[in-house]
């Protein structure tokens, strides 16, 4: 598996941002690849039909409104559904109460696309204790229709999602292939996940 692509930095005059990135994501298979990045805040990438989110620092509404982009690329390009895994630094800032909304807003307007949403945080105490509970907190305000997990692992994500996704898009998932593509991106992180 190769390092992912990274999105180019302009289009052409009166060419479809949109179009473009969907057609780059069906030109690259089965290889990850990176939509939008900011070096120390976030990336967000996809793999097949899953979108994978790399939240280094506290999520802000433009950093929402861009995963949200990645989203729709995934979704235009696998029309069956597509699953979300996001993946938070340790000590990571919360997002603030107008992020919560808009997150909560994003899963309410695409619940017939989500098939699983999966977060995984790492570390203990006190920041792990507050970041459990704001994500209860997305979860009991998400749509029932939406597999919401809060998950403290890569593998216990490797283990949950393959079978959830098959389940809600008829994609198949390989356990392997996704843990390398999970480890991969989270080995960049300054504060990782736990493995």
């Amino acid at each position: 598996m190769s390092t992912p692509s990274m999105r180019p930095k302009s289009s052409p005059a009166g060419a479809d941002p949109l179009a473009e990135s969907v057609a780059r994501l069906k030109a690259a298979g089965d290889e990850p690849i990176v939509h939008y990045a900011e070096p120390g805040a976030f990336l967000f990438g996809s793999w097949k039909n899953v979108v994978i989110a790399v939240w280094e620092a506290q999520g802000t509404i433009a950093a929402v409104e861009q995963l949200a982009r990645a989203g729709e690329i995934v979704s235009k390009a696998h029309p069956s559904g597509r699953s979300n895994i996001h993946f938070i630094a340790t000590g990571a800032g919360l997002p603030d109460a107008d992020v919560r909304a808009k997150f909560v807003e994003l899963m309410k307007d695409k619940a017939d696309q989500l098939a699983c949403v999966a977060v995984v945080y790492g570390g203990t105490g006190f920041w792990a204790s507050a970041f459990r509970s704001f994500v209860t907190g997305l979860k009991w305000l998400a749509p029932k229709s939406i597999g919401f997990h809060l998950l403290g692992t890569i593998e216990d994500a490797v283990n949950l999602v393959p079978p959830v996704h098959l389940k809600r898009t008829g994609v198949e998932l390989d356990p392997k292939e996704l843990r390398k593509v999970l480890e991969g991106w989270t080995a960049k992180l300054s504060r990782p996940p736990a493995p």
